[in-house]
């Protein structure tokens, strides 16, 4: 089971060596190389987001690292907090609805700032009026635009659009209650503000678009594998190697070798009817038997291995 998916709501997850729940009637589905796939356009989406809320509030702002989860629907709204906004939208082409969640008190810290204020952490108990609605969902147009750049390495052309803002995502259907979703959870802080932000996708939406995004990158390292094999091969033919021609090598004792001197003879064990022994790096790769071309000496190879 992939390490970075959890089956379980945020409550039970456990940390690494600890038991976690595990539910064999909903077997996980988010394969590995699909929630890296995710992971990553979701830190492109934190990076993008982070320039985006410093820039538009005049505060310093952060959106962190994310979570990648494997839940059920009706588990994701029942981690949700009461006092959450939800974004309704379409990511076209792929088909249903995806939630942007946002904690209310942190979207009217938002809208503080935007208006020039100074972004308190006491900031009034109700839903967002229709002033503060239309502020937030300029703020949200410009994030959107963020996440389908975030988007491109799994999909071209993804173009998210806000279709409703809604106090209570229980009265939005998503998904079936019981059908998996895959939960993005960052870190949200806006000045002294923290909180969290959640993007949750129905499974049925993103499995085409991974599996594609999936086998063209199979497919590109495969051809930057092929590449890179020629490329190396090619450059082996090409390099310099040691090549020698000896005969069958002779015995001798130390004694005999320690009394050689100029003039004396060697006899080698090797008829001259046994071709010599063709050699490289230690290894015999073919036979030759002694000659001349020209007044440089020579062999011609007679055999291979």
């Amino acid at each position: 089971m992939p390490p970075a998916v959890s089956t379980g709501p945020p409550s039970m997850r456990r940390r690494r060596g600890e038991a976690r729940t595990y539910d064999f009637r909903r077997p996980v589905r988010l394969a590995r190389e699909h929630a890296h796939l995710l992971r990553v356009a979701m830190q492109t989406f934190g990076r993008q987001s982070t320039t985006v809320l410093t820039t538009s509030l005049r505060a310093v702002c952060q959106l962190g690292a994310p979570r990648i989860e494997e839940l059920s629907y009706d588990e994701f709204l029942s981690s949700m907090r009461d006092q959450a906004v939800c974004a309704v939208l379409s990511l076209d082409p792929w088909p249903g609805k995806a939630l942007l969640t946002f904690d209310l008190t942190t979207l009217l810290t938002m809208i503080d700032h935007q208006l020039g204020g100074p972004g308190s952490e006491r900031q009034p108990d109700r839903p967002l009026t229709d002033i503060e609605q239309a502020l937030v969902r300029q703020l949200l147009a410009r994030l959107l635009n963020e996440l389908a750049y975030a988007l491109e390495p799994i999909a071209k052309n993804v173009h998210p659009q806000l279709l409703a803002l809604e106090a209570d995502a229980r009265f939005v259907q998503a998904a079936a209650s019981t059908d998996p979703v895959v939960v993005a959870t960052m870190d949200l802080s806006v000045g002294q503000r923290e909180s969290q932000v959640s993007l949750c996708m129905p499974y049925a939406m993103l499995a085409p678009a991974l599996e594609l995004a999936t086998h063209q990158d199979n497919g590109d390292a495969n051809r930057r594998r092929s590449v890179a094999a020629a490329q190396t091969q090619q450059r082996l033919t090409d390099v310099d190697v040691a090549v020698t021609v000896r005969f069958e090598p002779v015995r001798m004792s130390s004694q005999a070798i320690g009394r050689l001197g100029v003039g004396d003879v060697i006899t080698f064990p090797h008829r001259t009817t046994t071709p010599l022994a063709v050699t490289s790096a230690s290894t015999v790769f073919a036979h030759a038997i002694p000659g001349a071309s020209g007044r440089k000496l020579a062999v011609l190879i007679v055999s291979g291995r």
